[in-house]
């Protein structure tokens, strides 16, 4: 049997990675992402700019790292076989999870996420678009959600508006609460696509 346990110098590198990603995550709450600057997040984990670019190449690695880890930690295991709730509750459950987890990443690194050049990893390759295919799919098995759209295109459509909620979000500076809205809303365009 293979022995798992961590050498120290690794355990200290791995506590190290997440002191420096911790230091950017509330750095980042109270700036924007583009102001705060390798030096400062250096500089509040008390590790050398060196120490930074050895464990991560650049600031948009930390940015990465946090969609990265929201979408493992949210749905890398989900199953919706392991749920009571019907089709469109638990699509609304998901949404409202979704929201409640972006909330927490902030403001900043929200307004970040939708207005940087180049795609927004919302779709495609991420585990939530493929938690939310599998929701799609039974629905569609049990005859609770329209077969004219594909489990992949619905998939589309449906983080599509939500980006559009979260936008509006950041457009209020937090003006109302995330998770209200989209219930709010998601519960009305849940309507639209059910038989």
């Amino acid at each position: 049997m293979e022995n798992t346990k961590l050498t120290k110098r690794k355990q200290q590198a791995i506590q190290t990675k997440q002191t420096i990603y911790n230091a950017a995550l509330t750095l980042i709450q109270h700036k924007s992402f583009d102001e705060v600057t390798i030096e400062e997040i250096s500089k509040k984990a008390d590790v050398s700019v060196g120490s930074f670019y050895y464990y991560f190449h650049s600031k948009e690695d930390i940015y990465l790292s946090m969609f990265k880890k929201l979408d493992e930690e949210l749905f890398r295991d989900f199953n919706p076989e392991d749920y009571q709730q019907a089709g469109e509750d638990l699509l609304i459950s998901f949404f409202l999870q979704l929201a409640r987890h972006v909330s927490a990443l902030g403001l900043n690194i929200v307004k970040y996420s939708l207005f940087k050049e180049g795609p927004v990893p919302y779709y495609k390759d991420l585990y939530m678009s493929e938690a939310l295919q599998k929701i799609i799919k039974i629905g569609q098995a049990k005859n609770i959600f329209a077969s004219s759209m594909s489990e992949e295109e619905m998939t589309e459509y449906l983080l599509i508006i939500m980006q559009g909620i979260m936008l509006d979000w950041c457009k209020t500076d937090e003006g109302y609460s995330l998770e209200e809205k989209t219930e709010q809303f998601m519960s009305r365009v849940i309507l639209s696509i059910q038989h």
